[in-house]
């Protein structure tokens, strides 16, 4: 189907899921570009890495509740319900009297969003029941959420140019968060979804979690998720404060660096959505890697080299190199166990939500500790490590007529 016949095929439920995570995309990457002025409230880097952390841990938690809410509670109560509470953890975050409360805050709205994503996922399924259609759509919200990653930190330069604190940016988030409550508020175009109900794995033949993780490919492809997502989170929350202490950029400059991070993974994601390759899921995920690998190098052996430039192409290959590995890898997965979709994609998302626990609490504990220039080179460790862990991952996922080629 030709892009503009799939564009006229979208719902209009489906286009406000996908502006939802445009909103989403914006929020999630609001925190990296602000982390100069938040350092100097709080009373040192380990902070803000516990920060990053429970800001993770609300997200574990969202991913596990999220699809046993989805079963139990009609889509249009809770796509409400979730939306209010993110717009009173926004509040709570912008008027936080204490680090307490910021925790609080930052928890909540990860919760929230999280589950949101995950009943977002299943009304997508519904409103598309063709799968060429149903993929095409899931890789649309991944486009939307990159491209409010790409759009974030020009905001937040933009309103720090009227105000300069932290929470100016997370205050008028508030306006696009409320504009998907209004959105999702007409009751009419929530009929013709499907009533809730469990899903027929739930009925019978799932396997649990501990079953699951004792399948040899999908330990290993768990453990990518971890390593993947401590490198992704790890350079939307590190690099802006990393860009100016060790690459001598000015906080706009780092910010702007930042940016071209989140371009490449907007054109992994569209090239993965929107174009056919003739390389394989295994050949995409193994041949990207070394791009994150090259970049990663580049920001970590050669700081203040080349201006801006040279770590605006680093950070290009490192967004270009992890855009694509969530759905590679969910796909390798569901390859090796057909039927066990929603307990594999939390599994995966539990894995990146732990990865970027590890970034925000690690590379905080160790900049108080080495300095951040030093802490954020277990970047490159991260990205050697994950490397190691794809080839072991292609071995297993290589089919055997692929052996006899």
């Amino acid at each position: 189907m030709k892009l503009k016949d799939f564009l006229r095929t979208i719902p209009y439920l489906a286009w406000v899921v996908i502006y939802t995570a445009f909103c989403a995309g914006i929020f999630a990457a609001i925190l990296g570009a602000i982390t100069p002025e938040l350092r100097e409230e709080l009373d040192n880097y380990q902070q803000l890495g516990i920060l990053m952390m429970v800001w993770s841990s609300g997200a574990v938690l969202g991913a596990l509740q999220g699809g046993r809410m989805a079963q139990r509670y009609p889509p249009r109560a809770l796509f409400l319900s979730y939306t209010a509470a993110a717009l009173a953890s926004i509040v709570l975050i912008v008027l936080s009297p204490n680090f307490g409360a910021l925790l609080l805050g930052f928890f909540a709205v990860a919760l929230v969003e999280t589950a949101l994503f995950t009943l977002a996922h299943s009304i997508l399924a519904d409103v598309s029941p063709q799968p060429e259609l149903r993929a095409r759509l899931l890789s649309m919200v991944d486009v939307a959420f990159s491209l409010g990653n790409l759009l974030s930190p020009m905001a937040v330069i933009g309103v720090q140019s009227l105000n300069t604190n932290w929470r100016a940016p997370y205050a008028l988030y508030l306006v696009p968060l409320f504009s998907v409550l209004l959105l999702f508020w007409p009751r009419r175009h929530f009929v013709h979804l499907a009533p809730s109900h469990h899903a027929a794995e739930e009925q019978g033949g799932a396997l649990s979690y501990a079953q699951l993780l004792r399948r040899p490919l999908v330990a290993w492809v768990v453990a990518g998720g971890v390593l993947s997502g401590f490198l992704e989170w790890g350079q939307n929350f590190w690099y802006v404060s990393y860009g100016i202490s060790a690459q001598h950029l000015s906080a706009n400059a780092a910010r702007v660096g930042l940016q071209f991070f989140v371009a490449g993974m907007v054109a992994a994601r569209l090239w993965q959505a929107f174009f056919q390759s003739s390389w394989s899921i295994r050949q995409k995920l193994w041949r990207m890697n070394l791009l994150a690998l090259a970049g990663m190098a580049l920001n970590v052996a050669l700081p203040g080299l080349g201006g801006w430039a040279l770590p605006a192409v680093g950070n290009f290959m490192v967004g270009l190199g992890i855009g694509v590995v969530f759905p590679i890898l969910l796909a390798i997965m569901i390859d090796a166990a057909p039927g066990q979709t929603s307990r594999l994609s939390a599994l995966l998302m539990i894995g990146f939500s732990v990865g970027s626990q590890l970034a925000g609490l690690l590379v905080g504990s160790l900049s108080d500790w080495v300095g951040l220039r030093w802490a954020y080179g277990c970047m490159l460790l991260v990205v050697l490590a994950f490397t190691a862990v794809v080839w072991r991952i292609v071995h297993f996922a290589a089919p055997p007529v692929q052996n006899k080629q």
